[in-house]
């Protein structure tokens, strides 16, 4: 299972609109095979972090995602509320 830590600064002003959003990103990442460990928020930076897993590797899982109907379907497009965007893929070790 490979994970990604996805950081993003929400544009002011925008972080309701994201919120109200997400849960159609959740399922349209769900449907194509994604996992979502958690989401979290820094209200005071405008920050949105999240965990997604995949089985399949995120690069894979990413491209059935962004073609996806359901994917398309979201509005308005998540990225344009989005001032920046990290994203970090991890490997899961046992400890």
């Amino acid at each position: 299972m490979e994970y990604q830590l996805r950081i993003y600064r929400v544009k002011e002003g925008h972080m309701e609109t994201f919120l109200d959003i997400f849960p159609a990103v959740v399922e349209a990442r769900r449907a194509v095979g994604f996992e979502v460990v958690g989401a979290w928020m820094i209200p005071e930076d405008d920050q949105f972090i999240w965990i997604v897993g995949a089985r399949d590797g995120i690069e894979a899982t990413s491209e059935r995602y962004y073609a996806s109907e359901q994917r398309r379907a979201i509005e308005p497009e998540p990225a344009k509320l989005l001032e920046t965007i990290d994203t970090r893929t991890m490997v899961a070790v046992s400890g």
